[in-house]
């Protein structure tokens, strides 16, 4: 299993499809059989994944072969919705299936002029298509990735027409040329439709944003087959984990309890401050958990920060209102999660100053765990993900390992913090 804290990084360059993306991250994956099982509380019958190998134009690649029966056409986007919420699926892949469908959904009633709620999912919502969007969630929880360090590379597309169940179509099709607006994309020398929307849909939600290979270090690669193999390209998708810089150099000094971290990471302020938005909107009608995959697609998609807060509106309703801390760049991002996940009737964007102050990453090794701290101005305090990681292996109370860290940590430090807590 990749180890957690990792990012993992997506290359399309040669397409996109759903069973390319499950083989890829079916490569990643020590068992991905038995990561795979969950699909079978879905409730649809007579399908079955086999993964195996291929070659295609010279390059060998993991290829998922995807068994299921023709004929199951035309579910609707609430039938779909059920079948995720009835399904043994962790939180995690509950969210990101849904989220990968819905974006079909909103892609399908807008080229239709249908609400949601109306649409059909044809190609998208056969037995074949849900294994591919909910297998490859499944996947990509196995193999515990930093969902904040998920990044995809330019989407290769091809030109000609293909058959749909709407008939003959363009090349790039127009649900994926709508889902990959705002994604950078190259042209592929072919005339075959080399991204379909499945695939462009799984990127565009499995991904945090798009982006070339981050600074680190390779620990894994996969390439996933699709079903053809022309002689004009090779038909792959590739999938690259990889050890951030910044995870290398706070793990550079792990030891001992009580050792200083050297080469720790320190990021500065700038006394004039930086520009920022905050992007919010007020809702009454939408669940805690929708709120709490917001607040996490928010943070995943870029946002320095977001937050929820119940309020009252007019008529005495309860209400929440969702805030997104963001740069000026991500404003449309952040906007566009709101209304899609939301679907709420409009966002307020507000300019705001924000002065960030000097910290810098130590850690201590705690228990045989690595505990990062992060260390201001005026005080220091355990990453909580690492406390709780380190209360659920060790059966400790979280807050006695938060007062045990900050204690090693004092240790290493010739003037003691004022405070500090767990968080």
């Amino acid at each position: 299993m990749t180890p957690p804290g990792q990012g993992l990084w997506i290359d399309p360059g040669f397409g996109a499809s759903g069973d390319m993306i499950l083989g890829a991250l079916g490569g990643l994956v020590d068992d991905p059989d038995a990561a795979l099982e969950p699909l079978r509380s879905l409730g649809v019958d007579g399908w079955s994944v086999r993964f195996g190998s291929a070659d295609r134009n010279g390059l060998h690649a993991s290829r998922a072969e995807v068994d299921a029966p023709a004929g199951t056409h035309g579910r609707r986007w609430s039938e779909i919705d059920r079948m995720i919420d009835e399904a043994s699926l962790s939180p995690f892949v509950a969210a990101g299936a849904r989220s990968t469908f819905r974006r079909l959904g909103e892609i399908e009633a807008a080229a239709h002029g249908v609400t949601i709620d109306e649409v059909h999912f044809h190609e998208v919502g056969a037995v074949d298509a849900i294994v591919d969007i909910v297998g490859s969630w499944l996947l990509l929880d196995a193999l515990d990735i930093d969902a904040n360090r998920i990044t995809c590379g330019p989407v290769g597309l091809g030109h000609g027409t293909v058959r749909s169940a709407h008939g003959l179509l363009p090349v790039p099709a127009p649900a994926t040329l709508a889902l990959l607006t705002d994604w950078p994309t190259r042209p592929v020398d072919v005339e075959a439709e080399t991204c379909t929307p499945t695939g462009a849909a799984l990127l565009t939600t499995i991904a945090s944003g798009p982006g070339r290979l981050p600074a680190g270090v390779i620990t894994a690669t996969s390439r996933g087959a699709g079903g053809r193999n022309p002689d004009t390209h090779p038909n792959v998708i590739t999938a690259v984990t990889f050890e951030p810089d910044e995870g290398r150099a706070s793990s550079a000094g792990i030891g001992v309890v009580g050792t200083a971290v050297a080469g720790a990471d320190v990021v500065g302020t700038d006394s004039m401050g930086s520009a920022a938005v905050i992007v919010e909107t007020n809702v009454d009608d939408v669940t805690a958990e929708v709120i709490g995959y917001v607040i996490e697609r928010a943070l995943a998609l870029g946002a320095d920060d977001a937050w929820a807060t119940p309020i009252v509106m007019k008529k005495s309703r309860p209400a929440t209102q969702i805030r997104i801390l963001a740069t000026p760049d991500h404003e449309s991002t952040m906007r566009e999660l709101l209304s899609r996940e939301t679907g709420t009737l409009g966002t307020r964007v507000l300019p705001v100053t924000k002065h960030p102050l000097a910290r810098r990453h130590e850690s201590v090794t705690l228990r045989g765990h690595e505990i990062r701290i992060k260390v201001g101005p005026h005080g220091a305090k355990p990453e909580f993900d690492d406390l709780a990681d380190l209360a659920s292996d060790t059966g400790v109370p979280l807050r006695d390992l938060a007062a045990e860290a900050m204690a090693a940590w004092v240790k290493t430090e010739t003037t003691p913090p004022r405070g500090g807590h767990a968080g």
